[in-house]
């Protein structure tokens, strides 16, 4: 079932306590925690202007009104080295939009993006749809020292991985252009190090490729007391990479989807000092024109800084007790998760030894396993994923996000705690169906 055509039917027919027959929507990384606090925010305080919205007012850039804004936020609650200007920022109907626009500015078509594994499956669409780029995997599991997931934020291992796909790329004639982080990271949900990321900018400086950090889940960051591993999110933009990138190659996106709660704005932001890639970006802006009504709904929220810092505390604190409900219920049902999370709204969780015997489960990576077996544990985990969907409840197959382990899934935990019970239940139904 395509993405669309789910998101359709489970619209349709949504889990609400007056709609118990609904699906649970665990799939999707959508933050409804905080949903009641934007709704009586916005009634309050955002009403048509004939001026403002109902022209073309300043152009398809983006308002300087929330432009001001979203500089503004990002020197309070990013720390960057230089002030963010106004001037640097564009604003666009979602960082999909964004990411679109970059990759058609920066590469020529069949010129590659690098993106680490395992990444947000929408990467996949966003690059090469219209700018017909590729995307680049790197991979980590095939590296002789790897050892698990924590091999994805070690400074290291990125290098390593990202210099086999440079090399990899270059042997199949593909120009790579760009490398796309998302930090904090999507799906595993923890932050880069600061030396991770310095290493990075370093090997973009030293091959000439522009860095692109998507930072979404900046300020949904929680505390997890148990993630030893866990580090508080660093942007870019508070590094000194003076020495190691041009601070041309650098840029940062950033979205008002997830932060805010309130994917349905369709609002995304790119910082950069490149100003002739900012005005190659401008040039096509108009096919991913905001409404103004829509910004400067978001703007209204930034400009309140006391409202916005209030907002984060209590959502950060929701995200933690959310998280910390769904991973006690995993625990005490033996279901396995990557621990080392403080960051997003989703639990990468373990459902391996319910594809196959629980001796076999070393056996499910990709690199180990012949093009029959793949095939084999690929549908096996669709028959999870679909099992669950029968009892009510979605949850996002590993596969969606280009995992190297097969059996993984991604769990959010973002709906009502009430919805998130009942989902959790039912996905426990599903795998207990599976096992007899």
């Amino acid at each position: 079932m395509r993405q669309w055509e789910f998101f359709e039917k489970s619209l349709a027919n949504p889990w609400t306590p007056d709609c118990p027959d609904g699906v649970v929507n665990l799939s999707v990384a959508e933050n409804a925690l905080m949903h009641q606090e934007v709704a009586e925010f916005t009634a309050k305080n955002c009403a048509v202007d004939p001026v403002r919205h109902l022209t073309y007012g300043s152009g398809p850039k983006g308002s300087p009104r929330l432009r001001r804004a979203l500089a503004s936020l990002l020197n309070s609650h990013f720390r960057p080295r230089e002030p963010v200007r106004y001037e640097d920022i564009l604003v666009q109907s979602g960082v999909t939009a964004v990411i679109d626009s970059l990759a058609w500015a920066i590469c020529n078509e069949g010129e590659g993006v690098i993106v680490p594994h395992p990444f947000y499956m929408g990467f996949s669409l966003d690059i090469p749809t219209r700018a017909r780029a590729v995307a680049v995997s790197a991979k980590f599991q095939s590296l002789a020292s790897y050892s698990g997931f924590d091999d994805v934020f070690d400074a290291e291992m990125n290098v390593e991985a990202l210099d086999k796909a440079l090399k990899g790329a270059q042997e199949k004639g593909i120009k790579v252009r760009a490398v796309l982080l998302t930090n904090p990271h999507n799906p595993l949900g923890r932050c880069y190090p600061v030396e991770t990321l310095k290493a990075i900018a370093s090997f973009c400086g030293q091959h000439k490729l522009h860095l692109i950090s998507d930072e979404i889940y900046a300020n949904s960051v929680f505390e997890n007391p148990r993630a030893p591993a866990a580090v508080p999110f660093t942007s870019v933009l508070a590094l000194d990479l003076a020495d190691r990138i041009d601070a041309q190659l650098v840029h940062v996106t950033y979205g008002a989807s997830k932060d805010f709660c309130a994917n349905g704005l369709r609002l995304g932001m790119l910082h950069t000092r490149n100003q002739g890639l900012l005005a190659a970006i401008a040039g096509t802006s108009m096919l991913a024109w905001p409404p103004y009504l829509i910004q400067d709904v978001w703007a209204s929220m930034l400009e309140d800084g006391a409202y916005t810092k209030d907002f984060f505390a209590t959502n950060q604190q929701r995200l933690a007790e959310q998280y910390a409900f769904a991973t006690q219920f995993l625990d005490e049902h033996g279901i396995p998760y990557y621990r080392n999370s403080n960051a997003g709204m989703f639990i990468w969780i373990d459902l391996r030894r319910y594809m196959t015997r629980e001796e076999e489960i070393p056996g499910l990576s990709i690199h180990t396993l012949s093009l029959e077996d793949k095939d084999v544990n690929q549908q096996r985990e669709r028959e999870i994923s679909n099992r669950c969907v029968a009892n009510g409840v979605a949850i996002a197959m590993g596969t969606n996000f280009f995992t190297e382990e097969l059996g993984w899934f991604r769990l959010s935990f973002c709906v009502s705690r009430q919805a998130l019970e009942v989902g959790l239940g039912r996905m426990l139904k599903a795998l207990r169906e599976i096992k007899e």
